[in-house]
C-alpha cells in the first residue's frame, strides 16, 4: 500500500509527470498518436482542462486543471488505464506499463505556471531529441504559435487559460 497521501484538492492546475516502468519499451511514433487520442478522449469524458503537455519516449508531463469535483488522481488513473489497455493490444504485451505512482504538484502562481510550461517544452531539446522545441511534434509548444495554421496542425488543441493577476492556488 502506498504511503503517499495526495491532497484532495480540485479546481487547481496540476503539473504532472507520468513514467513508464523500468525495462518497458519506449514509445514509437504511432504510439505517441495513441496517447494523444487517449488524452483527448479522457478530456472529453471527464471534462478537465489540458493547459500544456509533452510526450517523451519514456514519460509524459502535463498541466491539467480538473474541475470540481474531479480529482487529479481520477484523471491520471483514467489516462493510464486506457493507454495501458491500448498499448498492450497493439504490442501484444501484458502486465504493468506505468509506474504505480505519478508525480504531481499544484501550480501555486502564474510564474510557476509559465516555468512548468517552459520546462515541458524544452524537455525534448534537453534530451537531444530535437534542436528547437517547435521541432518536437508531441508537445503543446506549437499551440502557442502566432500562426493559425501551425496551431491547427497540433496533435491536441490545448485549453488556453488566463490566470488571474497574481494567481494563487
Amino acid at each position: 500500500m502506498s504511503r503517499i497521501h495526495r491532497l484532495r484538492l480540485t479546481d487547481r492546475i496540476f503539473f504532472v509527470n507520468v513514467n513508464l516502468r523500468p525495462r518497458i519499451r519506449r514509445f514509437s511514433d504511432s504510439e505517441y498518436a495513441l496517447i494523444v487520442d487517449v488524452l483527448e478522449a479522457s478530456q472529453r469524458r471527464l471534462g478537465f482542462m489540458l493547459c500544456g503537455y509533452v510526450l517523451m519516449p519514456d514519460h509524459w508531463h502535463a498541466l491539467i486543471w480538473p474541475r470540481y469535483p474531479l480529482l487529479i488522481g481520477q484523471v491520471l488513473h483514467d489516462a493510464k488505464k486506457i493507454t495501458t489497455l491500448r498499448l498492450h493490444a497493439r504490442r501484444g504485451s501484458r502486465g504493468p506499463l506505468w509506474q504505480h505512482q505519478f508525480w504531481d504538484r499544484f501550480v501555486r502562481h502564474e510564474r510557476e505556471f509559465q516555468e512548468r510550461l517552459e520546462y515541458m517544452h524544452l524537455n525534448p531539446v534537453r534530451k537531444g531529441l530535437v534542436e528547437r522545441p517547435g521541432d518536437w511534434r508531441w508537445s503543446s509548444y506549437s499551440n502557442f504559435a502566432l500562426d493559425k495554421a501551425t496551431v491547427a496542425a497540433c496533435p491536441i488543441q490545448i485549453d488556453y487559460v488566463q490566470l488571474p493577476m497574481g494567481y494563487r492556488a
